[in-house]
């Protein structure tokens, strides 16, 4: 059985993996880390409050000397490429976000850059249960393939804070442990990929156990001026975040809605994980905006049957701005708090939970 392993020696093998995974997903995959022995019987890892803070570039960046954009240019990191986040600064940037991130790189605006827990590889769990367990990926990212192997072609990229239903596990000839995530887009064919078990951290159940869920009074309201989202017990205020709400109509088609709407509605559903996008599957489909094709969309709270939500979000960092095709982006951190919060109360093993408005939480959007 392996040894245990200290929090020095395990905030360093973080940094490692997740620079070996960067350089090579192959030498990734057949990589033999040393990792914490698999638990014994309960769920959750010794090791699961050790993690270092990484920021992954989602667009080109470039660093500065000063949290300034006229301060002398450092460097830059391109598209995926990541760093060590060791701070936060508030400094003058735009209108709604004044976030700036310290690094061992230089400062950075915090807009494209997308914060991540990444924790060490992960022990394999080659009995995953009747129904599996929902995982996160703990890396800066990981890749989505369509057999267990390294030479599998990849289906899609997977990013840390993503959320997906582990539905089955497999160890190939080399020893290395793999894990069959379910994916219920529509032209997803076959509906599964397959994942590196060491890149994915089994969400413990105490993770998405409900917050508050015997208080009273609960609602949400969400200013769309101010593009703020509250939520309310009675009128104390339990907890609040920045937004990014639709962009109105969409320019050069009047037609096209692309808006966050005023309404009183409430929860409808909530989802652990969803694959949200527009990519056209039939031949008369029309797309309204831009395509987007974005699997694992963790902790989301529907309130239109449109298909409008609450939701986390890995493809942008920048709230307090309207920038979506009309749901409400928010942080993975805070969609999690907020998916835990409201009613309806569901278990571990739903992939939704449905409600009507005798149970799912007020949303008032003003």
């Amino acid at each position: 059985m392996p040894q245990p392993i200290n929090r020095r020696k395990m905030l360093k093998l973080i940094t490692a993996a997740a620079a070996t995974a960067a350089l090579s997903p192959m030498l990734h995959a057949r990589a033999r880390y040393p990792i914490p022995p698999e638990p014994d019987g309960g769920e959750d890892d010794g090791n699961a409050d050790i993690w270092v803070r990484m920021g992954r570039a989602i667009h080109t960046v470039a660093f500065y000397e000063e949290p300034s954009a006229s301060a002398a240019r450092l460097t830059t990191r391109h598209r995926d490429q990541s760093f060590l986040i060791t701070g936060e600064v508030r400094a003058p940037f735009s209108a709604h976000n004044d976030l700036w991130y310290k690094t061992l790189l230089g400062y950075v605006h915090s807009a494209w850059v997308l914060p991540i827990r990444v924790y060490p590889p992960q022990p394999f769990i080659r009995d995953v249960g009747e129904w599996g367990f929902w995982g996160e990926v703990s890396q800066v990212f990981t890749e989505g393939r369509a057999q267990p192997s390294p030479q599998a072609g990849r289906v899609y990229r997977f990013y840390g804070g993503t959320v997906y239903h582990v539905v089955d596990a497999f160890e190939d000839d080399e020893g290395t442990g793999w894990y069959k995530v379910y994916d219920e887009f529509p032209p997803t064919n076959p509906t599964h990929q397959w994942v590196l078990a060491r890149d994915v951290r089994r969400i413990p159940r105490s993770e998405m156990s409900p917050i508050h869920p015997f208080v009273g009074g609960k609602r949400i309201e969400v200013d769309l001026n101010q593009q703020l989202l509250t939520c309310y017990e009675g009128d104390r205020v339990a907890f609040s975040t920045l937004v990014a709400s639709g962009v109105g109509r969409y320019e050069g088609d009047p037609k096209a809605d692309l808006a966050t709407h005023t309404e009183e509605t409430h929860v409808l559903l909530k989802q652990a994980s969803r694959h949200m996008s527009n990519r056209p599957y039939k031949e008369d489909q029309v797309v309204v905006g831009d395509i987007f094709d974005l699997p694992g969309i963790p902790w989301n709270v529907f309130f239109h049957l449109s298909g409008t939500a609450i939701h986390g979000t890995y493809w942008h960092n920048d709230f307090g701005i309207r920038r979506s095709h009309g749901c409400l982006n928010v942080s993975c951190e805070a969609a999690r708090w907020i998916y835990r919060w409201v009613h309806p109360i569901g278990g571990y093993e739903d992939d939704f939970i449905q409600s009507d408005h005798r149970v799912g939480t007020p949303i008032h959007i003003f």
